[in-house]
C-alpha cells in the first residue's frame, strides 16, 4: 500500500467521488451508482472504484455528452485532455460520447463494490458487462452473503448468463468476498484491515440492517458453493464479532434470521428474515482521507437487526481526527412517510436521530483522555529510587543483574519466603515499591471531565450527503427540496454542525 502522507495532503483534495445515479426509483436511468477515484492517481487504468451500479454505462455516456466541448476532431484536436465537468483531467480519444464512456468501463474500472443485490444497485453492471469485455475480469466486491446472492440469484444462466469464474462461467466477472470489519491481516497503522481495491483505494466494510422480509418463512439459507478462480478474503476471521457477523466459511444468507435460540436438528421454523446491506469505508492510501457510503439502511430505533451504531462506532475516531470527510446515507423519504411504510429505509426524523447517535460517539472520543503518561520530572526520580533499591539488594548479596525500576526481580530463596498468593504462586517482588506510586505521579495531557459534556457542532465539517431519493411524481414541491428544508430544521434544534448535500445525478464531490 502508499506510504501515508496524512500532513502534507491535509488541505488537499484527496478523494473525487462521482454521482452516476442519486435516486431510489422508480425512475430507472437515475437509481444508486457512484465512481469513486483517488485524485492523485489521475485516469489512469484501474483508477476508478464503482460504488453500487444500478446505472452505469448511460450516465457516464450522459455526463460526457454534457461536458463535452463541441468542435471535437475539427477545431479542437483529438486526443484531447477534458477541461471540465467531473471528468476534468481526463483524456479522450473519440468525438463520440458513448465511445468514451465504453473507455472508462472498460479500463478505468476494475472493481464494482455492491452493497446488496437489489436490482436498484445493480442492474446497469448486469446488463453492461457481457457487452463490454475487457483483457480483464470485473471484479464484484461485497459481502459473502452479497456474493452468494449473485451466484444463486443473478448469473444463475436463467435470470442471466453465469458471467462469472466459478461453476464453468465465462470468466468475465470475479468475485472479492470481504470480511466483515476488515481482515486483522491485511494493511497497518490507520490502515488496518483495509482491502485494497485500486493503486491507491482500499476498502473495509460492514453490514447493516435493511428492514425484515414481509412473509414469515423457514428460514433460507444457502449451500456451500465452488470459490476456484475468485479472491475469498472472508477466509480471515471477522474481529467485529457475534453482532451482524459473517460466517467465513461458504456464503452467508442475503437474508438474516432475526429469531433468537437454537433449532432442534432436522426442524425448520417460521422466523423473520432481515435484509442484509452494507456500508463501506472507502480510504485514500495517500493522505488518509476517507468517505463512508452506505447501501440501503433502516434507522436502529426500528429495526429487528441494529447494527448502525457500530459503524458510528467506528466512524468516530475518523471524524475526531478529521481523517473522514463526508457520510453519503440513503434518505428515501420525507418525514410525512410513517414508520409501518419505511420499507427499510430513512427519512429525515431518523437520519438526524443517526447523526445524533453518531454526534455521541465522537464527542466520546473526543473526551477521552490521553494515555497516562509519567512527568519527566517524577520519571527520573522513579528511575532514581529503583536504582538505589537495586544498589541495596546488591550489597545484602541478592543477584546484581541489572534491573530496571519497571522489572521485576525474582525471589531469593532464604529461609524466610513470602507467603504464596491466592492462586499458589510466589508474588514477585517490584523494584520500585508501590507505596512510592501515586496517582499524582501521572498527568494526562487531558483531563478527563467529571460527566459526559455535550459541546454544540460535534460533527463541524463533517458533510453528509443525502442519496437514494425516491420520486414522488408530485406536483408540489421536490422530494430532494422537501427532505432538505425537513433536515435543516431538525439541524436547527440538534445543532449538529454537518452539512446536508442532496446529491443530484451528474454532481462531482471532491474531499
Amino acid at each position: 500500500m502508499a506510504k501515508q502522507d496524512g500532513t502534507k495532503n491535509a488541505s488537499k483534495p484527496a478523494l473525487q467521488v462521482i454521482v452516476l445515479g442519486s435516486g431510489g426509483g422508480p425512475q430507472e436511468q437515475n437509481v444508486t451508482a457512484f465512481l469513486v477515484r483517488s485524485v492523485r492517481s489521475g485516469w489512469g487504468r484501474g483508477s476508478i472504484v464503482a460504488l453500487d451500479a444500478g446505472v452505469h454505462l448511460s450516465a457516464i455516456t450522459r455526463i460526457l455528452e454534457e461536458t463535452q466541448p463541441a468542435g471535437l476532431g475539427t477545431h479542437i484536436p483529438l486526443p484531447h485532455i477534458l477541461e471540465s465537468g467531473p471528468f476534468a483531467g481526463m483524456e479522450i480519444h473519440s468525438t463520440s460520447a458513448s465511445t468514451n464512456a465504453a473507455y472508462v468501463t472498460r479500463h478505468l474500472i476494475d472493481a464494482y463494490l455492491i452493497t446488496h443485490p437489489h436490482l436498484d444497485h445493480i442492474s446497469g453492471f448486469v446488463i453492461n458487462t457481457a457487452g463490454l469485455p475487457g483483457a480483464r475480469p470485473k471484479r464484484i466486491v461485497g459481502l459473502p452473503s452479497t456474493i452468494s446472492a449473485f451466484k444463486t440469484h443473478i448469473f444463475n444462466n436463467v435470470i442471466w448468463p453465469n458471467l462469472s469464474d466459478e461453476n464453468n462461467g465465462a470468466g468475465l466477472v470475479t468475485y472479492t468476498r470481504l470480511v466483515e470489519g476488515g481482515s486483522p491481516a491485511l494493511g497497518d497503522g490507520d490502515g488496518k484491515g483495509y482491502l485494497e481495491v485500486s493503486d491507491d483505494l482500499a476498502v473495509k466494510v460492514f453490514s447493516v440492517s435493511h428492514g425484515h422480509c414481509m412473509e414469515r418463512h423457514a428460514h433460507r439459507g444457502s449451500s456451500a458453493s465452488s470459490r476456484f478462480g475468485s479472491v475469498d478474503v472472508s477466509a480471515h476471521a471477522s474481529p467485529r464479532g457475534p453482532q451482524g457477523s459473517i460466517a467465513p466459511s461458504g456464503p452467508s444468507p442475503f437474508l438474516r434470521s432475526s429469531a433468537a435460540g437454537h433449532q432442534s436438528a432436522g426442524q425448520e421454523r417460521e422466523s423473520v428474515c432481515v435484509y442484509d446491506s452494507s456500508a463501506y469505508f472507502i480510504r485514500d492510501a495517500i493522505s488518509g482521507r476517507e468517505v463512508l457510503m452506505f447501501g440501503d439502511v433502516e434507522p436502529d430505533s426500528v429495526s429487528l437487526s441494529p447494527r448502525n451504531l457500530g459503524v458510528w462506532q467506528e466512524a468516530a475516531p475518523r471524524i475526531a481526527n478529521g481523517n473522514l470527510a463526508a457520510i453519503f446515507i440513503e434518505c428515501s423519504y420525507d418525514d410525512s412517510q410513517t414508520d409501518d411504510r419505511l420499507y427499510g429505509h430513512l427519512t429525515p426524523r431518523y437520519i438526524v436521530q443517526e447523526m445524533k447517535a453518531l454526534a455521541a460517539e465522537v464527542e466520546s472520543v473526543r473526551q477521552t483522555p490521553a494515555k497516562l503518561e509519567p512527568n519527566k520530572k517524577r520519571k527520573r526520580e522513579l528511575e532514581e529510587s529503583g536504582r538505589r533499591t537495586n544498589r541495596i539488594i546488591a550489597r545484602s548479596g541478592g543477584d546484581d543483574a541489572p534491573v530496571s525500576p519497571k522489572s521485576m526481580r525474582p525471589h531469593r530463596n532464604s529461609g524466610s519466603a513470602s507467603a504464596p498468593s491466592e492462586n499458589g504462586l510466589d508474588t514477585p517482588h517490584i523494584s520500585t515499591p508501590t507505596a512510592e506510586i501515586s496517582l499524582r505521579d501521572f498527568e494526562p495531557s487531558a483531563s478527563p471531565p467529571l460527566t459526559p459534556r455535550h459541546t454544540s457542532n460535534p460533527l463541524k465539517g463533517l458533510k453528509v450527503v443525502i442519496i437514494h431519493v425516491k420520486e414522488s411524481f408530485a406536483d408540489d414541491e421536490s422530494p430532494r427540496d422537501t427532505i432538505l428544508s425537513e433536515l435543516l430544521e431538525h439541524e436547527k434544534e440538534a445543532q449538529l454542525g454537518c452539512e446536508f448535500i442532496v446529491s443530484k445525478s451528474g454532481q462531482s464531490l471532491v474531499f
